[in-house]
């Protein structure tokens, strides 16, 4: 979890000195998913299957792209690229819980920079559902 707060904390300064905001889905729930095989993750394409059907203020993204599957360990993150409307958005989706094979992720979408319209923070939480 340290090393989650300490990403996002960076993430925000830099994002902030470059014009750009953080959106973390916390109004939203988040999601669980289940973790599978002798690595004990979550495969890609379900990442990204669930990636692409989690709403981002009330939009879902016409596809997700991640650097590959999510370990199911507190505090994994994978890094993901979201397009919305032909604009691309870099996308982390980091592991808030692990009980046995359930995996309860948060999503985070970096809008672009303030000056091409970019929103307030927003955000969701993984909550078990």
């Amino acid at each position: 979890m340290k090393r989650i707060v300490i990403a996002l904390a960076v993430v925000v300064v830099l994002a902030a000195g470059a014009g750009i905001a953080l959106s973390l889905n916390t109004g939203n729930d988040g999601a669980v998913l289940t973790a599978s095989g002798a690595d004990h993750a979550v495969s890609r394409a379900d990442v990204e299957k669930e990636a692409k059907d989690h709403p981002y203020r009330d939009e879902t993204p016409d596809s997700v792209s991640c650097a590959g599957g999510l370990a199911a360990k507190k505090e994994a993150s994978v890094q993901c690229t979201a397009v919305y409307k032909d604009k691309r958005r870099p996308m982390t989706i980091s592991v808030a819980d692990v009980q046995g094979d359930e995996v309860t992720v948060d999503f985070a979408v970096l809008e672009g920079s303030a000056e091409g319209g970019a929103q307030g923070a927003e955000g969701g939480a993984g909550k078990k559902q």
